[in-house]
């Protein structure tokens, strides 16, 4: 018996111990694999070219490796990569694969960029395509890059000289060595400046963006307004020909000018301090016109009509002016007189007179009301008196200022703002009347006028 049958391990019981962990192992290794792949991102990327790309090279970001290559499987002019990325790490959506290689004879890895921060995510499955992929230059491609500029600049090539002679890359470099030999930090002043005018460019690059999209809406309105434009053109050639063509007259013209100038600046020399208090004068007077612009327009707007009324007034068969002179305030002497007495209104702010007017209010009152009965009673006074003296209630006996017995008053409308009805005389035609004053009768109101007025009597000034 052997030492293992003491222990109850039989050849049998060990070939079923071996299958048992060879079986656990397997389902080990199978598990693993199906935990590290499930969640997985799968991304299918693009290249140009392939060299150095392997089934189980590294997946990486930002130089970490994240996943592995599943499969490379080369097409007609491209390279198809399956990539797999680890569960858990997100990639933008926005998704781009660069070929990356560590030293000359190393393996590449891919390179995922950039790094997801925030936003959409690629989900897996995405395709990167080849204008999202990029692929190093070949080691034999440098190479062969330098031993064709090599070959280039060679004496063959660019430095090829004549007997006796250097060639030009030679004298190139003598010529540079002898230019820049002592102005070192020159060249170190000028490349400062350089940057720094790169710098002002970088941070002015709103601006000159704006001001290139003005060039171009400029230009494209040109473009679209070509006829005009040329027709600017030749009317800007006619006047530069006539200008030509006159240059001895704008000469002559210019010379005067220069002349000119020269004694009106004598002249203001000379006369400096007067100059400067008459535009100081000006300066009142401008000041004076306009704070009473309102008034100069109501004067410009009533001069035409008291130029007509004055006109109206004249009477050429008698040589006289037919004139009532009329003062709004005698009108209502009672009246004036009541309000001639609040002293408070006749000096405002004066805290006395206020007191005054105070205290005689009740009285005032009283005042204004009789004085109002007393003119209103007087309709139709016994005696004309003159100066419009309690005519402001009662019909006048003369005619209208400004009108001639017998004529068409003269039109103000649009020129006076309109009289409220019943406040003024009517202008309207009136009836056949004879004027005491001139004797002449008037003409008769056209059919459809006004109703007739009573005769009246002017009163004329001789």
């Amino acid at each position: 018996m052997t030492s293992l049958e003491k222990f109850g391990l039989t050849p049998r019981r060990l070939a079923y111990a071996a299958a048992a962990l060879v079986a656990v192992v397997v389902i080990a290794s199978c598990g693993w694999w199906l935990v590290r792949t499930m969640g997985a991102t799968r991304v299918t990327a693009y290249f140009d070219r392939g060299v150095g790309i392997y089934a189980g090279s590294d997946v990486r970001i930002l130089g970490v490796k994240v996943g592995e290559i599943d499969e490379v499987t080369p097409e007609r002019d491209r390279v198809r990569v399956q990539l797999q990325v680890n569960r858990g790490v997100k990639l933008p959506k926005d998704l781009w694969a660069a070929q990356v290689t560590p030293s000359v004879i190393s393996d590449r890895y891919v390179q995922l960029l950039p790094v997801y921060t925030d936003g959409p995510t690629a989900s897996s499955g995405a395709v990167v395509n080849q204008d999202h992929t990029m692929t190093p230059v070949e080691i034999d491609q440098v190479y062969a890059s330098i031993s064709t500029l090599a070959q280039a600049l060679g004496p063959e090539g660019a430095n090829k000289a004549k007997p006796g002679e250097q060639g030009a890359l030679t004298d190139l470099l003598d010529v540079s060595a002898e230019n820049l030999a002592g102005n070192g930090q020159a060249m170190a002043d000028a490349i400062a400046g350089l940057s720094k005018a790169s710098t002002t460019l970088s941070n002015s690059r709103d601006n000159i963006a704006a001001t290139v999209k003005g060039l171009n809406t400029f230009v494209t309105m040109l473009a679209e307004n070509d006829k005009q434009v040329r027709t600017f053109n030749t009317q800007l050639a006619d006047l530069t020909k006539y200008l030509a063509g006159e240059r001895d007259d704008f000469t002559k013209a210019l010379n005067l000018l220069a002349t000119a100038l020269g004694d009106v600046g004598a002249f203001v020399r000379d006369n400096r301090d007067a100059l400067s208090s008459n535009v100081h004068g000006l300066t009142e007077i401008t000041k004076v016109l306009n704070d009473t612009k309102t008034a100069q327009a109501q004067i410009l707007s009533y001069l035409p009509v008291a130029a007509s009324n004055l006109d109206q007034a004249y009477d050429p068969d008698s040589g006289t002016l037919t004139l009532r002179p009329n003062l709004p305030d005698l009108q209502d002497p009672l009246g004036t007189a009541c309000k001639l007495a609040d002293l408070g209104k006749l000096m405002p702010g004066n805290p006395q007179f206020a007191q005054i007017t105070t205290t005689l209010g009740p009285l005032l009152s009283q005042c204004t009301n009789i004085a109002k009965q007393i003119t209103d009673g007087v309709r139709v006074p016994s005696l004309n008196l003159p100066l419009g003296i309690l005519s402001g209630a009662n019909l006048q006996r003369g005619s209208v200022p400004g009108t001639v017995p017998g004529r068409t008053a003269p039109s103000v409308d649009g020129v006076l703002p309109p009289t409220p009805a019943g406040t003024g005389p009517s202008t309207t035609a009136a009836a056949p009347s004879t004027s005491v004053a001139h004797g002449t009768p008037a003409k008769p109101a056209p059919s459809g006028s006004a109703k007739p007025a009573a005769p009246s009597t002017s009163g004329g000034a001789r």
